[in-house]
């Protein structure tokens, strides 16, 4: 798809993948973009990048906000050409340790917020027969990893919405991708050395082979978009995805 003049939607895009994303698209491509979040200073710095970058204050935990925000993005910019679901917090913890209300959370913003988004904005592309859809689960959601029971079962849902989604709609024009990165170095991985150092991440291993930096991760999301792939497994997540069959 030739991006000038399209519209791009993405959830999260004040920060990590989501606002590199968005940088890239905007001021490499001539995409016009919406980046939707409630972090209001990264809204700003991210907007300040590119005359192309269109900020929006959006919760999208909150349905009916999601819903007036998305109507007012294609007012300004028109109907979404792709929708990029990159929002997402990723606190760390031993589930023994944690409250029925922290594990929630994490499921209301991680997968709740990315159905809220995606059911909001797909129904049209569909009737459009038109557009591309991403969304972010994680290797996270298909391997047994200590301290991330909580995010690793809100990346699960998120797989496996998105690859019921992909077989639902495989006639249509419209492409899904499912992007199921490593650890990648964004503001999401010190969110989880700051809560609960994760024990893997002092291994030798897992700096060497368990990360990958956003650059890769997103030149890998667009060769598979561009591919017509069904799922992506940035860098060393090929190796996870195969791994997994075993575990």
């Amino acid at each position: 798809m030739e991006f000038k003049e399209k519209v791009v939607l993405i959830s999260g895009g004040a920060s990590g993948i989501g606002q590199l994303h968005a940088t890239k698209l905007a001021t490499e491509h001539g995409a016009k973009v919406a980046i939707l979040d409630i972090n209001k200073k990264g809204l700003e710095e991210t907007s300040s990048r590119s005359e192309n970058i269109h900020p929006y204050y959006c919760d999208v935990t909150n349905i009916e906000l999601v819903r007036e925000t998305i109507s007012k993005v294609i007012a300004d910019l028109g109907p979404i050409d792709r929708l990029f679901n990159c929002a997402a917090i990723m606190p760390a913890g031993l589930l023994k340790d944690l409250t029925a209300e922290h594990i929630n959370k994490l499921m209301l913003i991680n997968y709740h917020g990315m159905v809220n988004i995606c059911q909001t904005v797909i129904p049209d592309m569909l009737k459009r027969n038109s557009g591309d859809v991403i969304i972010y689960g994680s290797t996270a959601g298909m391997i047994v990893t200590s301290k991330f029971g909580a995010y690793g079962a809100t990346k699960s849902a998120n797989n496996f919405y998105t690859k019921v989604l992909i077989e639902e709609n495989k006639k249509s024009k419209v492409r899904i991708l499912l992007v199921c990165p490593p650890a990648v170095d964004t503001p999401l991985l010190k969110q989880a050395e700051d809560t609960d150092q994760p024990d893997i991440f002092n291994t030798s291993f897992f700096k060497k082979y368990m990360t990958s930096s956003p650059e890769d991760v997103v030149k890998a999301v667009e060769k598979s978009i561009r591919r017509g792939k069904k799922v992506c497994y940035p860098g060393s997540a090929k190796v996870t995805s195969f791994l997994s069959r075993f575990m």
